[in-house]
């Protein structure tokens, strides 16, 4: 028997947490997918629960009193007891998209909201969340490796952006160490601190000294600022040499193949010296 999942519904709107309850109870109170539902009404209030529980999956309204749906997001993410726990944004206008995924929110739904559209989102949170367990497709600190990521996420989420018209960026990063001392593991770890940012976004191993980061609900603009970070952070380091960084973005790509597109970015930037976006390099 499956363990029964748990939902937060977090909106200072008592009609949309009725409507989401009704939902949800009627979607999976069934057979071996059940549900339970706590609710509050802003954020305070959904830490402090979320704290006596643990849920699986957070539906949280970005606009609210006494705490905001975006301040109570970060506060979840920076809490390593909630990385496990999916949160999904409720928001009323799309240009805030961008600011609950920078938050750590994993997905995001526009009010009003079609019901079917978000139970299909809860589905995916609570039940087809992909295994990635200790096995010979991940790397040390979750990174997954470039075979299982090629295999196993991203058509899904080539598909997903396509879909629901989301954004969808490739980052390829190739970084080396200045300490030749240093062991292949330790180099490793340094250069993942580096790159992780997002819950959502994934973080692959591609090769020796080369990284990939799919920047899930990402436009270009977004990823370009997150790739001069990474740049900006690795002058800081004195272990690091400088990166060489190639963009490719499902909306504004030449050619759909994101892997080919990032890589031939990548080769630019080695050449260049500069942020390459589509195989146009980015003026810094």
């Amino acid at each position: 028997m499956l363990k029964e999942k748990s939902v937060l519904i977090v909106d200072d709107e008592i009609g949309v947490r009725q409507a989401l309850k009704r939902g949800i109870h009627r979607q999976f109170n069934r057979e071996e997918n059940r549900v339970s539902i706590n609710e509050a009404s802003n954020g305070k209030e959904a830490i402090a629960l979320a704290n006596s529980f643990l849920p699986d999956l957070i539906i949280m309204d970005m606009r609210m009193p006494i705490m905001d749906g975006l301040k109570a997001c970060s506060i979840l993410r920076n809490d390593s007891k909630f990385s496990a726990t999916k949160i999904i944004m409720l928001t009323c206008e799309i240009s805030e998209e961008s600011a609950g995924l920078l938050a750590g929110a994993d997905d995001y739904i526009i009010k009003p909201f079609d019901i079917k559209t978000l139970l299909i989102r809860v589905e995916n949170g609570l039940f087809k969340q992909r295994a990635v367990d200790t096995t010979a497709d991940i790397e040390s600190d979750g990174v997954l490796t470039k075979n299982l990521f090629v295999e196993c996420w991203l058509d899904y989420e080539i598909a997903r952006a396509r879909r629901f018209q989301h954004s969808l960026s490739l980052l390829m990063i190739k970084i080396e160490t200045i300490d030749r001392k240093a062991s292949f593991l330790s180099k490793d770890r340094e250069v993942t601190a580096l790159l992780k940012r997002r819950k959502s976004d994934l973080l692959i191993k591609w090769g020796e000294n080369t990284f990939a980061i799919l920047l899930i609900e990402t436009s270009a603009d977004d990823a370009i600022l997150l790739a001069k970070r990474i740049s900006w952070l690795a002058k800081k380091s004195p272990n690091l040499a400088q990166p060489s960084l190639g963009i490719a973005n499902l909306e504004g790509s030449l050619t759909n193949d994101l892997i080919i597109n990032a890589e031939h970015s990548l080769a630019a930037s080695i050449c260049t010296g500069k942020i390459v976006l589509n195989r146009l390099v980015v003026n810094l």
